[in-house]
C-alpha cells in the first residue's frame, strides 16, 4: 500500500483537517516557548508538523497502517519509564516528550473519527502542559490561537458527523463556506475570550492552589542554586532572557549603577565554587513587613539609602536579589530564609513569580557591618586547593606596602582591572588549573575568572574571601517604567572580610561597554517586555488581594478618591502629556494605515471577484471549464437580463424562459446561449462552452447599446 495518496477532499473535510492541524500546532508552539523542550524533540516535532502542512497544501495524505502507529505508541510507553529515571530525571520533562511523540505518531495520522478524538485530546494535553510551564505572555497568544482552531475544528466536525448520521454524502459546499465558518469561529472565540477575561478578574484564584505543586522549581541558574563552575556565569551572559524587573524610587537612569546580590560561595576546589554549610534562620513577615537588621532596635547608619521594588520574572529563582545592605523588606510572602552568607531565600511553596520592596543602606566604600565570621567560617574562607605557586607569588609583591586588608584588596582589584581582559569567549579546552591559565597564559576571561582570581590571591595573603553571584545593572524600559535585568546582566564579584567594616565588596572585572540594540528592535523589545510584565503582574500573580483592591476601587466614590490623590493626578498629567506626544508622532502614520486598511477591506472582495471572473472566462475559452462554471455564467446572464426587466420565473425551465422572451436579437442570443448551456452542462460538449461565452458577450453588448441609445 502506498504511503502517500493523492486526494481531492470535500471543502468541509479540508477545512477540518486544516483546523485540527492548527489545534495541534498551536499547542506545540505554546509548549515550545516554555524552553522545556530539548533541541532534538523540538526539531523532530517541528519537522513533522512542517511535513504535515506541506502534504495538506499539496493535497496528499500520509497513509500509515493503524497497527504501525499503535505499535509506536506502545514502544514509547515502554521507553517512558527509562526516559523518566535515566535520561530526563524529571517527571514533567519526560511527560512533555511523551506528549510531543503522541502528537507526531497519532495526531498527524488522523484517518477516522476515533483518531480525531485522540488528536484533540493530545492537543489539549500540549496546551495543559504549556499552561503549567509557561510564564510568558506568548502563552495567552497561543491559547487564543488554540481556542480559535478548537471552535473551527469542532464546528466543521459536527457538519461531517451530521452527514454521516443521515447516511448522505456532504453536499457541494458554497463558495463562501470557509469564509463564513471562519467568521462565525472568530466571533465565537472572541466572545469566549472576552467573557473569560472578565470572569478572571472576578472569580477566586483556585487553579494556582490546585496546580502549583505539579511544577517544581526544576530550573536553577548556575551560581544561584549553591554552586558555580568557572565559565557558568559567562555562558549565562550570552542569553537575553529576562530574569527580573526593578523599579527604584526617584530619578530613573538609563542603566542602574547597582549590583544585585544573590548568594555567596566560600568553598573552592580549583574548578567549582560551592556554598558552605552554614546556619540559617527563618524570618516571618508581620503585616507584610520585615526588619532585617541584626539588632532588635537597629542603629540607623548615616549615608545614602535606596528604596526599590523587585519582581522576579524567571520561574525557578528562589533568591531575593538586593542592592547594598537591606534593612527593611516588604512582600506578600509569609516568611523567608536568611542564610549565614547573607543570602535571602524563599521557602518551599513560595510562588515562582513574586514581588518585594526593599529599603537598603547604600555605600560602596563600607561593608555590611556583620559580626566576625566564626572560626569554622574563617577557615573555609581562607582554604585553598592545590594551585600554581605563581598565583601567591604574584599577590605578595603587588601589595608590599599596603597598610591594611582593605588597601591590599583594592590594590589587587585595580591590578586585575588594568592587566587582564574581560571576554565572553569560553576557553577552548578544560584546564587543570584554570586560575593560573587565566592569569598567566590566556589573560582574558569571564567575570567569575576575575572574581575567583582575586579571592584566591587575597586568601593567599590571609584575607578571608567569598565569591558572590548576582546581577549588575538593569536597562530602563520607558514603556513599563521598570528596569529590565536580563541573563546577560549576570555577574560575580568578591566579598572580603575587613575588620571593623564587615564583608566588603570588590569587583576586579574591567568595566566595558554594551552593544547597543538597533532603535527599532529596542522599541519593539520594550513593548514586548511591558506586555510580558503586565501578564506576570495581573495574571500570574493575580490573587484575592488584588481582587479586593479592584472591588474597593469600584466602591462608591472610590475612583474619584483615588484619582484625587496628588500622586495620581501627577501620573495622569504625565500620562496625558505622553499620550499627546505619542499621537503627534505616530498619529499620521496610524491614520494613513487605517485609510489603507479600509481601502483594502473594500477593494479586496471586488478584486478577488474580478480575478475569479477572468479565470472562469479563460477556462470556458479553453474548453477546460467545469459544469459549475457554466452554471455560474448562466446565473450572471439571468442577473444581466433582470436589469432590463426580463426576470426568469422560478417555475420556468431555462428553455421555457428562452421561448417566452419577446422576439428580438437579444432573445435569439439567449436561445442560442441556453441550447449551448444544455449541451455543455448535461452533454459535456466542450465546444459549447465557447459558444456560451460568445452568446453572453453578444447579449452584454446589445444591452449596453440599448441603454446608451437616445430615446
Amino acid at each position: 500500500m502506498p504511503l502517500l495518496r493523492a486526494e481531492r477532499p470535500h471543502p468541509v473535510d479540508r477545512f477540518f483537517d486544516a483546523t485540527l492541524l492548527g489545534m495541534l500546532f498551536s499547542g506545540f508552539l505554546a509548549l515550545a516557548t516554555t524552553g522545556e523542550l530539548d533541541p532534538f524533540t523540538l526539531s523532530l516535532t517541528a519537522l513533522a508538523f512542517s511535513a504535515r502542512l506541506a502534504l495538506l497544501l499539496l493535497g496528499r495524505r500520509l497513509e500509515l497502517p493503524a497497527a504501525w502507529a499503535n505499535a509506536a505508541v506502545i514502544l514509547y510507553a515502554a521507553f517512558y519509564p527509562l526516559d523518566y529515571h535515566f535520561l530526563a530525571e524529571d517527571f514533567l520533562v519526560a511527560t512533555v516528550r511523551l506528549i510531543c511523540f503522541l502528537a507526531v505518531a497519532k495526531g498527524l495520522t488522523v484517518a477516522s473519527n476515533r483518531d480525531a478524538v485522540y488528536a484533540i485530546l493530545i492537543a489539549f494535553a500540549e496546551l495543559l502542559a504549556a499552561a503549567l510551564l509557561s510564564v510568558s505572555l506568548l502563552f495567552f497568544f497561543f491559547l487564543s490561537l488554540f481556542l480559535f482552531a478548537s471552535v473551527a475544528t469542532l464546528t466543521s466536525w459536527q457538519v461531517r458527523l451530521g452527514a454521516q448520521r443521515v447516511g448522505q454524502p456532504l453536499p457541494l459546499a458554497q463558495p463562501r463556506f470557509a469564509r463564513r465558518l471562519l467568521g462565525a469561529t472568530f466571533t465565537a472565540s472572541f466572545t469566549i475570550v472576552l467573557f473569560t477575561v472578565a470572569l478572571f478578574f472576578v472569580l477566586p484564584r483556585t487553579a494556582r492552589a490546585a496546580f502549583q505543586n505539579l511544577v517544581s522549581s526544576r530550573f536553577h541558574l548556575p551560581g544561584f542554586s549553591g554552586n558555580v563552575r568557572l565559565g557558568d556565569i559567562g555562558t549565562l551572559q550570552t542569553s537575553s532572557r529576562t530574569m527580573m524587573h526593578i523599579k527604584v524610587e526617584g530619578r530613573q537612569p538609563q542603566i542602574l549603577p547597582y549590583k544585585w546580590r544573590g548568594t555567596a560561595l566560600s568553598q573552592f576546589d580549583g574548578q567549582r565554587w560551592t556554598q558552605s554549610r552554614g546556619s540559617s534562620e527563618r524570618l516571618k513577615f508581620s503585616f507584610g513587613s520585615l526588619a532585617l537588621a541584626a539588632d532588635p532596635i537597629p542603629r540607623r547608619r548615616t549615608g545614602r539609602r535606596l528604596r526599590y521594588q523587585v519582581q522576579i520574572s524567571e520561574s525557578g529563582l528562589d533568591t531575593l536579589f538586593v542592592a547594598g545592605v537591606p534593612e527593611y523588606l516588604e512582600s506578600n510572602l509569609e516568611s523567608i530564609l536568611r542564610q549565614s552568607n547573607g543570602a535571602l531565600k524563599t521557602i518551599g511553596d513560595a510562588p515562582s513569580q513574586f514581588r518585594y520592596s526593599v529599603s537598603s543602606y547604600l555605600d560602596p566604600s563600607n561593608g555590611d557591618a556583620a559580626p566576625p565570621p566564626s572560626p569554622e567560617e574563617r577557615r573555609i574562607a581562607l582554604s585553598l586547593p592545590p594551585l600554581d605557586p605563581r598565583v601567591a607569588a604574584l599577590a605578595r609583591p603587588l601589595t608590599p606596602n599596603e597598610p591594611d586588608d582593605w588597601h591590599r584588596a583594592r590594590r589587587l582589584e585595580m591590578w586585575l582591572q588594568a592587566n587582564l581582559q574581560d571576554t565572553l569567549e569560553l576557553p577552548a579546552t578544560t584546564q587543570a588549573d584554570p586560575i593560573a591559565h587565566f592569569l598567566f597564559d590566556r589573560k582574558k576571561g569571564h567575570c567569575e575568572y576575575f572574581a575567583s582570581t582575586l579571592a584566591v590571591m587575597l586568601r593567599s595573603l590571609g584575607v578571608p574571601t567569598r565569591v558572590v553571584t548576582g546581577f549588575q545593572g538593569g536597562t530602563f524600559n520607558p514603556v513599563s517604567g521598570w528596569h529590565v535585568v536580563a541573563a546577560s546582566d549576570a555577574h560575580s564579584w568578591v566579598e572580603a572580610w575587613i575588620p571593623n567594616n564587615g564583608w566588603t565588596a570588590f569587583d576586579p572585572t574591567p568595566i566595558g561597554g554594551r552593544p547597543a540594540h538597533a532603535p527599532l528592535f529596542a522599541k519593539l523589545s520594550n513593548w514586548i517586555d511591558a506586555a510580558d510584565l503586565f501578564w506576570q503582574d495581573w495574571v500570574l500573580q493575580y490573587d484575592l488581594e488584588r481582587q479586593f483592591k479592584i472591588a474597593a476601587a469600584f466602591d462608591k466614590g472610590g475612583i474619584k478618591q483615588v484619582l484625587s490623590r496628588p500622586s495620581r493626578s501627577r501620573q495622569l498629567r504625565e500620562l496625558t502629556a505622553n499620550a499627546k506626544a505619542w499621537l503627534l508622532l505616530y498619529g499620521p502614520w496610524i491614520f494613513a494605515l487605517a485609510i489603507l486598511g479600509s481601502l483594502a477591506w473594500v477593494l479586496t472582495p471586488w478584486l478577488r471577484a474580478r480575478q475569479q471572473e477572468r479565470l472562469r472566462r479563460a477556462r470556458l475559452q479553453a474548453g477546460q471549464a467545469s459544469p459549475s462554471d457554466g452554471a455560474i455564467l448562466y446565473r450572471k446572464l439571468l442577473d444581466l437580463l433582470a436589469t432590463q426587466g426580463l426576470k426568469k420565473p422560478d417555475s420556468s425551465t431555462p428553455l421555457e424562459f428562452a421561448r417566452e422572451l419577446p422576439p428580438s436579437e437579444t432573445a435569439n442570443q439567449v436561445a442560442g446561449f441556453t441550447h449551448a448551456y444544455h449541451r455543455f452542462r448535461f452533454g459535456r460538449d466542450r465546444a459549447a462552452a465557447q459558444q456560451m461565452l460568445a452568446h453572453y458577450d453578444a447579449i452584454e453588448r446589445q444591452l449596453h447599446q440599448t441603454a446608451t441609445e437616445p430615446s
